[in-house]
């Protein structure tokens, strides 16, 4: 059996695919509510269709249930209509099981409306809340908005709502159906929560922390290391610090230092240990490290704020280039953990 490409998986196919499945008595009534040449467009794909691959053939029946499931026209679609759409395709035991992954698949998650809010309506709604109730709600939102949020709060907040956003686990629906029942005193939407779910944890606090700026994640690693200093270790091992730049491999750190504004550089460089100083200046060229010597020798003294804000614009860089692909990091690691 010859491979379909994919740009013959049409439309047209689809619903060929769909009709061979059901068979001719399911599908004289479809045909019934379609133009004549659509029908034709259909059948003539049913008679090209011969023999159709079987994880093929699924998986399109998979996307027109979900699909009908999401309808909500009244009378074309909705979960009853899916369900007997499984029924009529499968046996029981899969049709419950493609039921229930469906109905999952479908369902908004806890605080989806807040998710095209802005970041100050919400600060507005949860400021006043305990930090428990922030942290799961900032849990469920996405890491620029979260971060949003949680550098709008007031200092002795952040640290402590932070610290809890890492340590969360696995959460009790009830426990979210509490605080989506308090912001509702405050709101009038009307929320879909899903199951159980684990939320929290390090890896979407990393995300928040990393979309702060270099002041903000100072004073939430600090509040963090006084609430639990072995999270806040986790954190540092796992979270891309301007002082990691001593561990990118040459190749990698001069096409970082092509993207870099050489004031920045400058201005970043304030402070830091000699072996970092050491290793951007032997990673250009003999002219571009003479002309950064002397930035360094005509700024003198400068404010901690402003060397932050330097280094926290190359640590954005190097970010981005991350996320490009052009580059990869491993925060804490070593030679082997930064490659072109």
């Amino acid at each position: 059996m010859a491979p379909i490409r994919p740009e013959e998986i049409t439309p047209a196919y689809k619903a060929a695919v769909i009709v061979a499945q059901l068979g001719t008595a399911a599908a004289r009534p479809v045909f019934a509510q379609l133009p004549n040449e659509e029908i034709q467009a259909i059948t003539g794909e049913v008679a090209r269709l011969k023999e159709v691959d079987p994880e093929l053939a699924l998986e399109i029946i998979r996307e027109f249930i979900t699909y009908a499931a999401g309808t909500r026209m009244a009378g074309s679609g909705g979960l009853d209509v899916a369900r007997d759409l499984l029924d009529m395709v499968f046996d029981q035991a899969e049709a419950d099981e493609m039921f229930e992954k469906m109905v999952s698949s479908i369902a908004e998650p806890p605080f989806h409306f807040m998710r095209k809010m802005e970041h100050s309506q919400i600060l507005s709604f949860i400021k006043d809340e305990h930090p428990q109730i922030i942290a799961v709600v900032l849990a469920y939102l996405p890491s620029d908005l979260a971060s949003s949020v949680l550098c709008s709060l007031q200092d002795e907040t952040q640290g402590e709502v932070a610290g809890r956003i890492g340590l969360m686990g696995r959460v009790n629906p009830d426990s979210v159906r509490l605080v989506e029942t308090v912001l509702k005193r405050k709101m009038s939407n009307v929320l879909v929560t899903t199951e159980s779910s684990y939320i929290g944890g390090i890896d979407p606090l990393i995300g928040i922390i990393q979309r702060t700026d270099r002041q903000t994640e100072k004073v939430l690693l600090e509040s963090i290391e006084e609430q639990d200093p072995k999270l806040a270790e986790t954190i540092r091992s796992q979270l891309f610090l301007f002082e990691d730049v001593k561990n990118v491999d040459d190749r990698s750190l001069q096409l970082i230092l092509r993207e870099v504004n050489p004031q920045d550089l400058a201005m970043s460089l304030k402070g830091v240990s000699t072996e970092l100083h050491e290793k951007v200046l032997r990673n250009l060229s003999n002219r571009a490290a003479e002309m950064l010597e002397e930035e360094l020798e005509l700024m003198g003294r400068v404010r901690r704020s402003g060397v932050e804000e330097a280094q926290g614009k190359i640590v954005a860089v190097i970010r981005r280039l991350d996320e490009k692909g052009d580059i990869e990091i491993s925060a804490g690691g070593g030679e082997d953990d930064f490659v072109v």
